[in-house]
């Protein structure tokens, strides 16, 4: 044993020196990652306020007179015509008005034709001298006074008329009731709105804008409108922004005007006016660009040069379906991993793939 260990030491030294070597020779870790180069292309998506398509003409309907509702005619949603009657108030009160009206009218027109028939006396008498001038002139104005009760009495008939009408509520326009409150047994009074019309026609977007986005939506110049239930956008122009805030929700209402055939939408259907993006200055990176760590993002950047990453911080601005806006970190031209960031380690060597 004591003759073999001196010939053992330097063969064990031999195979540590040869396994260092080799081990010193393995291949450095070199990783394929996708990349982009910033560049300032992100544009900030305009604010979106949701509404509902509303007809440009709607109409508070009313009855002219007041009454008792006896009988409702339509319902809501159903299609009228213009002049087709909506709902009935009782009419015998004014009926009977109409008849009372009607006989002072005959009245009238009975003493008129007597004042008539003795005017004409008056003037056959003063042709043989029987009776003075002054005693036809009396009675030329007793004429003339019955003819005025005459007209009095036909106004006051065309009003009694036309009261009586205003008892049967008609459709101003072609359109759809929207909204029907006239129900049988309620009294209402003169001018009390009991339906909604809505009239055929251009259709429009309803919606409601808090105050500290007026300025914006005033001045956008269109409005991109899309529809719940699918389809091609529309293109919208507002058309009017209230000068007041609504008392219950604090907001402006305004109204988006649609291009084009708009007379196909159905009324009520949910609608988004979107306002157009506007460019800015800021980067944009696809999401799978970002490093997320402890609430904190981060972005590997590759060296032109040595082709190593070097692990930056950035500050987001936004994020949507399409990537993140960087607002700061990220300079334009830089070359940034935009898969496999979580694989990647700091001043790692890698080799690049198509961007």
């Amino acid at each position: 044993m004591k003759s073999i260990l001196p010939l053992a030491l330097p063969l064990i030294a031999a195979l540590g020196l040869s396994a260092c070597k080799d081990q010193a020779a393995a291949p450095e870790d070199i990783r394929p990652v996708r990349y982009m180069t910033a560049g300032g292309n992100a544009e900030i998506g305009g604010d979106s306020y949701a509404g509902e398509i509303r007809a440009r003409h709607e109409t508070q309907l009313a009855f002219r007179v007041a009454g008792k509702v006896v009988a409702k005619l339509v319902n809501s949603g159903e299609r009228v015509k213009k002049g087709q009657p909506l709902a009935r108030l009782d009419p015998s009160d004014y009926q009977l008005d109409l008849a009372a009206k009607q006989a002072q009218l005959a009245a009238a027109e009975s003493d008129l034709a007597q004042q008539q028939l003795n005017l004409k006396r008056y003037r056959e008498l003063l042709a043989k001298q029987f009776i003075s001038q002054a005693q036809v002139d009396g009675q030329q104005n007793g004429v003339n006074a019955a003819q005025a009760k005459v007209n009095q009495a036909r106004a006051a008939l065309s009003a009694s008329r036309n009261q009586t009408g205003y008892a049967t509520l008609t459709a101003d326009a072609d359109g759809v009731v929207s909204q029907m409150q006239a129900e049988p047994g309620l009294v209402v009074a003169a001018g009390q709105p009991v339906a909604r019309l809505s009239q055929d026609g251009a259709r429009e977007i309803a919606i409601q804008v808090p105050e500290n986005a007026l300025e914006g939506v005033r001045q956008a110049g269109a409005f991109r409108v899309t529809l719940w239930k699918g389809g091609a956008p529309l293109e919208g122009k507002l058309r009017e922004l209230a000068a007041d805030a609504d008392p219950a929700t604090r907001t402006y209402p305004a109204r988006i005007a649609l291009a084009g055939d708009s007379h196909a939408l159905q009324l009520g259907m949910t609608a988004t006016a979107t306002l157009p993006a506007r460019a800015s200055g800021e980067l944009k990176l696809p999401l799978t660009a970002l490093l997320d760590l402890q609430g904190k993002q981060y972005v590997w950047t590759i060296d032109g040069q040595s082709l190593r990453v070097s692990r930056k911080p950035v500050t987001v601005a936004s994020i949507d379906d399409s990537g993140a806006v960087i607002a700061s970190g990220v300079r334009p031209g830089d070359k940034v991993a935009t898969a496999g960031v979580h694989l990647l380690r700091e001043g790692q060597r890698v080799k690049l793939l198509e961007q």
